[in-house]
Order: structure tokens, then sequence, then C-alpha cells
């Protein structure tokens, strides 16, 4: 009875404990701000954010956590710039492919199944003219971090969104266990963009992985994502037939606490 009394006890403070940190670390919006949970859809014009804890939701302990640990504050008047990405998961990594918890995204058009508000037609990557954006963010990782990314499927069908032949993306930042993942992965080589800037390029199954040659970060920019296409399509990766439907920036929770913000986005697809 008496260990009982204690292991009781212990639940009490553990549970109190729980609810103390989900409290004093949940982040508030200031005025002409609005604070979303995660799975909750924003959208407006052709730009649509979501919080997507599937990592979590895939480790059955975290599960009840994992749609409290992701949430997003819009500057509603600015959006997509200024958006915030809040995450509060463990101080470990997931234990599972690049060890992701989710992906907190602000999107252009289509990106995976989410409708924006004013619909971005679909064009076949042969067609494409131009697929370029211009970008800024800030990250606060003292207690924790994430990856960076900047993503895009491309799909056999315009209007099937689970037809997804090949995933590709731009890895804007690295922690050093993604770095990792990132090194391991098959490399298909590098590639030098316009602006002299030199690239690895790696898959992992359908994921196509691009990430600076030499380790570091880019804050802000330019990315002309068509002649990549060009250039794997040279490399048989791709054959110009597949539809492009949109893309997404934003982070892919690590591990711990931080914030990911967008300082700045716009894209042209056309």
């Amino acid at each position: 009875m008496k260990w009982y009394r204690i292991l009781l006890a212990a639940a009490a403070v553990l549970l109190a404990g729980a609810g103390l940190f989900a409290f004093a670390t949940r982040p508030s919006a200031g005025a002409g701000e609005l604070l979303v949970p995660a799975k909750t859809p924003f959208t407006k014009g052709r730009y649509f954010a979501f919080a997507q804890p599937w990592g979590g939701e895939m480790v059955t302990v975290l599960k009840p956590w994992a749609p409290h640990a992701d949430s997003i504050v819009f500057d509603i008047d600015r959006f997509p710039a200024n958006t915030s990405f809040h995450w509060r998961w463990p101080p470990v990594s997931a234990g599972f492919g690049p060890g992701v918890w989710g992906y907190d995204a602000v999107m252009y058009g289509n990106y995976d199944g989410g409708e924006p508000e004013a619909p971005v037609p679909p064009v076949r990557v042969r067609d494409l003219r131009e697929l370029r954006q211009r970008f800024a963010w800030t990250i606060d990782n003292d207690w924790g971090d994430g990856n960076v990314l900047t993503e895009f499927y491309l799909r056999a069908n315009p209007t099937d969104v689970n037809a997804k032949v090949i995933e590709i993306g731009w890895f804007l930042h690295l922690p050093a266990s993604t770095r990792a993942y990132f090194d391991r992965a098959a490399p298909i080589g590098a590639f030098a963009d316009a602006q002299g800037r030199r690239w690895m390029v790696r898959m992992a199954e359908n994921f196509c992985m691009i990430a600076p040659e030499t380790p570091g970060d880019l804050r802000a920019g330019t990315l002309d994502m068509l002649p990549m296409l060009e250039w794997l399509r040279q490399k048989g990766r791709i054959t110009g037939n597949e539809w492009m439907s949109g893309l997404a920036i934003g982070v892919e929770p690590v591990r711990g606490m931080g914030k990911l913000t967008v300082d700045r986005w716009d894209v042209v697809m056309r």
C-alpha cells in the first residue's frame, strides 16, 4: 500500500509538471496575429499553411501530445510573410527515417492536398516557364532544432494528390543528425546553380534531397528551381511529363523546442 501511494504521488507530480510545461511554453499571438494549433488549416489568396505532426503521431506514447506540440502564429495582414512555427518535442530525435516529428509549413498552391483560397492550376513540368521563390527566415534553436526545408511533389496525375512520383526538397538548414542521414543517402551528383552555389543531390527512396555541398545555412535569397528539374531530367530521375501543383517552405522539428519564422516568401510558378 505504501509503494502504491508513492507511485500515485509520483504520477501526480509528473502530470502536474507536464501541465505546467505545456502552459509555460505555449506560444501567444500579438495584435494583428492569429494562433492556431496543429492540423488547423489557414489560407489567404494562393497560400495555405498547416502544421502536421505526423512523426509524433507514429509514436504511441506521444500520440496524445502530438496535437499540442506544434502551432503556428500568423500575421494576418502580411501572410505568408512573418509566419512563425513553434514546436515542443522531446529533446531527442525521432528514431525513424530522417528523424523528424512532423512538417509545419507555408504552402503555395496544392502542395499536398491543401486547397488555397485562390486555386493555382497545376502545370506539367515540361511546360513550366518559371519556378522560383524568394525567401528569408530566422530560427530560434537554442533549446532544440529542426530542418528548414522547401520542397514539392511531382505527380503522375494533376488531380490525384496521392499519385506522387517523386519528392524534391532543398534543405536550407540541417541539424547534425539530418546531415548524417543525408550523407548516407545514394548520391546523384553535384549541381551548381546560376548564383554559383554548389548543391549535393542524393536519393532516399523517392525523396530527392538537395543540400549545400559545404554544410551551412541559406537564410535568405532566391531559389530558381527550374534548372534543377532540367538537370534531374537529364539524369533520368524525372521525364518532364509529371505535374507540378504547388510547393512549401517550413520546418521539420527534429528535437526539443524552437521556432522558425518565415520572414518573407513569394513564389512564381507558371
